[in-house]
């Protein structure tokens, strides 16, 4: 695979995540987590009256936690046909169903939600518009989108090389600042009602990294570990620097991470 930009999320991220080695290193919400997801339910005011999309819920394992959590009902949608058969095996029940379906062009009907969840998935496609014209349309009038993104706090002093691992992991090289997000959200029909850096979930994003990739060198240097399978061929020569300069990024504040809860208004 090249460095090709992609509409949907590149092997890296969409493939394994249904990995058992993967989620347990990081866990089904990585690079969020559900404490996060919890508490941008609660700042968006979601109660057991709500109708909650989850675009891109994965295997199900925060939408169940959210359902207990709000008693709310909740429709999660995820493209990837290994992580809904998680979900559906794991997780379904009578508020909590699942399907499979692009995030740009789910089956649900106009105006389905009250609110919805979303978590790093505008991070992983090269035109987040299109997914934020698909939450607008499933969002009620003054519906809620809660969202939580990758942000580069100064693009300007992040490593060339760190910025070629995130873009072809992340699929895009849009502006991830977190005024690049709140623009890019606004320009696409909500009114950003909380804008927050979250330092302290890419703080535990580096501690698990930093114990994964112990694991990834070893399984590379065994020959269980393929990188090109996981669309990082580009990367065979100088991985080990590559991802110490992403590490280092992280340890200087300069990959962090951030949530935004928005009301929807006219486009």
């Amino acid at each position: 695979m090249t460095l090709m930009r992609l509409e949907r999320p590149g092997p890296f991220m969409d493939g394994v995540r249904s990995l058992p080695l993967f989620r347990r290193y990081f866990g089904d919400a990585f690079p969020s987590n559900s404490n996060l997801a919890i508490d941008l339910c609660k700042r968006g005011g979601v109660s057991g009256s709500s109708q909650l999309v989850h675009l891109g819920c994965g295997p199900g394992t925060v939408s169940s936690i959210i359902s207990s959590k709000f008693g709310c009902t909740i429709s999660g949608i995820d493209p990837s046909p290994n992580l809904i058969g998680i979900a559906l095996t794991e997780w379904k029940r009578e508020s909590l169903g699942f399907e499979r379906a692009p995030l740009d062009k789910t089956p649900l009907i106009d105006a389905w939600g009250t609110h919805l969840l979303t978590e790093s998935r505008l991070s992983v496609v090269r035109n987040p518009s299109q997914i934020l014209k698909e939450i607008h349309r499933l969002l009620s009038d003054d519906g809620i989108l809660m969202n939580s993104e990758l942000v580069v706090t100064n693009p300007s002093l992040l490593n060339e090389n760190v910025n070629r691992f995130l873009d072809t992991i992340f699929g895009q090289d849009e502006d991830r600042s977190m005024d690049g997000w709140v623009s890019l959200i606004e320009a696409n029909g909500f009114d950003i009602i909380e804008a927050r850096e979250e330092r302290q979930i890419m703080k535990a994003n580096r501690k698990k990294l930093g114990r994964a990739m112990m694991g990834f060198r070893l399984l590379q240097r065994t020959g269980g570990l393929s990188l090109s399978e996981l669309g990082l061929g580009a990367f065979e020569d100088d991985f080990n620097e590559v991802v110490n300069s992403t590490l280092k990024a992280m340890d200087d504040g300069l990959i962090s991470y951030g949530s935004f809860i928005s009301k929807r208004s006219a486009l």
